[in-house]
């Protein structure tokens, strides 16, 4: 029986806690769309070449993000079962785990690296991407370093910490994309090379903030204490690694779906072009994230709490919080999806230049028909985030590459290319292949989710 009290407790935990997780994001999206423009304004060169290097760092990235997640299942066990010690321990050990996979990552960076020129790249943009690579690649284990605190800060219920010192490093990161890129407060003008750097010193900059709150607040000092007695162990360093892997892998699959969907839009169809086609696609993508986010927020919110019911040994707490976070989906998602449909012939005038009304036209129809499935998906998408969120909170991780694999590479893929190329759908095929696949995955989530608490 629904018991509204219960579950009114439930959205406010899960508010507090899912918020500025959602402002962490929405924030890291702004980033990305300042860079975009700020690179765009400089030279469309520049955004080309730092756009294909991204396309590449982003797996690597995903991976470091994903594996620190797995982190927030044991973490969060333990604070809510009360271990601190046992918690500081894991955090020491966390430490070496992210260490190995920054070589790791950054080892077959540099692979890559070194395989940019028989890319079949333009001289010229490969010139641009090879010095933007190049900068950025020492950051990269910087930024899976910021791993280490993240997840410790999640699972305590401190969620603004991590809010707040991702604002400070966006803030750093466009205010020198400002200064470097086009050369403003005596600064030379650095254009691609000044993106870069202000990327990988935010990513610096971050750290340095992790480990000074880590040292430096009152609020932590309990655990400064228990840290001295702390000890790695090579338990806990594998524990950690079974936890993350899965997750990094999952989350790449899923993002690796949606990116290569798009690569079939350059081929042209016998009714659609491929120009106004991608670009109608990137439009959606924006669109799709910004609902994306909350669902994020929400998400993790959820992984915490259901990590600290498992700690507690709470079952009733781990099925409200995971009914009661795709409870609120739900509801974000009517709104928004609400709001997008009824705007969406105004969509893509924002983010297409009406310098040539013909290209602008073709895109606004474009969008204005894959607003259909993004409406149609975002009950498959809400499921999915909910309870994967809920099985990466209880630590039952291992499933979710296959089931992965399954609903985006099995099943979303191929439908896709058969509205999209097949059938000649063009982009609106495309985006109807992605229901499929979302829906595919929520259905296997839930699924596993139930087995689990009946197991529980």
């Amino acid at each position: 029986m629904f018991n509204l009290s219960k579950y009114s407790t439930e959205y406010r935990a899960l508010t507090r806690l899912g918020l500025p997780i959602t402002v962490s994001q929405i924030g890291m999206t702004l980033q990305g769309l300042c860079d975009t423009i700020m690179l765009g304004q400089h030279s469309a060169t520049d955004l080309a070449a730092a756009g294909f290097v991204n396309s590449i760092f982003i797996i690597a990235i995903l991976l470091g993000i994903g594996f620190s997640n797995g982190s927030v299942a044991r973490m969060g066990f333990l604070y809510g079962a009360g271990k601190l010690q046992d918690l500081m321990s894991v955090f020491k050990s966390g430490i070496w785990a992210n260490l190995t996979l920054s070589v790791v990552l950054t080892a077959a960076m540099t692979l890559i690296y070194f395989l940019l020129p028989y890319s079949g790249q333009q001289a010229d943009l490969l010139t641009l991407m090879e010095e933007y690579f190049i900068i950025l690649l020492p950051s990269l284990p910087i930024l899976v370093m910021t791993g280490v605190f993240k997840p410790f800060y999640d699972s305590i219920n401190d969620t603004k910490t991590n809010m707040w010192i991702m604002l400070a490093g966006n803030v750093w990161n466009v205010f020198f994309n400002w200064v470097l890129i086009f050369g403003h407060l005596g600064a030379p003008e650095m254009g691609i090379a000044g993106a870069a750097l202000a990327t990988a010193t935010s990513r610096v900059f971050m750290l340095v903030l992790y480990a000074l709150v880590f040292c430096m607040h009152r609020r932590y000092g309990q655990y400064r204490q228990l840290w001295r007695g702390a000890h790695a162990t090579t338990s806990e360093f594998l524990e950690l690694n079974k936890l993350g892997w899965p997750i990094g892998i999952q989350m790449s699959i899923e993002t690796a779906s949606f990116a290569g969907a798009s690569l079939w839009l350059g081929w042209g169809g016998k009714t659609w072009d491929a120009v106004s086609s991608l670009a109608a696609y990137q439009v959606m993508v924006q669109v799709s994230s910004m609902i994306f986010l909350f669902f994020i927020g929400i998400g993790g919110a959820i992984a915490i709490r259901v990590s600290n019911a498992h700690g507690r040994n709470d079952r009733d707490a781990i099925l409200l919080a995971a009914h009661g976070g795709y409870q609120m989906i739900v509801a974000v998602s009517i709104v928004l999806t609400t709001i997008v449909f009824f705007m969406r012939g105004s969509i893509a005038p924002l983010f297409v230049s009406g310098d040539d009304p013909v290209l602008l036209s073709r895109v606004s129809d474009i969008v204005v028909a894959c607003c259909i499935p993004l409406a149609l998906y975002q009950f498959g998408d809400g499921m999915q985030s909910a309870y994967v969120s809920a099985l990466r909170g209880l630590g039952d991780v291992r499933p979710l590459m296959l089931y992965s694999f399954i609903a985006y590479i099995v099943v979303s893929l191929p439908m896709s290319y058969l509205f999209g190329i097949i059938l000649d759908g063009g982009c609106p095929g495309i985006w109807y292949g992605f229901p499929f696949g979302l829906t595919t995955a929520a259905f296997l989530y839930l699924t596993r989710f139930r087995k689990t608490m009946a197991r529980y």
